[in-house]
């Protein structure tokens, strides 16, 4: 007879964490600013294209 079959709820297993999670340090900011862009997306296509193994 299983736990089903008396009328019981199985029992079901919460899941723990596998990381630890701190608190913010103080003064920060929970919603920081946009990071400005760095550089162009076509910026390195010249390079690459240049750029052959030695075996091409």
């Amino acid at each position: 007879m299983s736990e089903t079959d008396a009328g019981h709820a199985p029992t079901l297993r919460t899941r723990t964490r596998r990381r630890v999670t701190t608190a913010p340090p103080p003064g920060s900011d929970p919603a920081p600013p946009r990071e400005p862009d760095r550089h162009r997306l076509d910026e390195n296509d010249e390079r690459l294209t240049a750029e052959k193994p030695p075996h091409y």
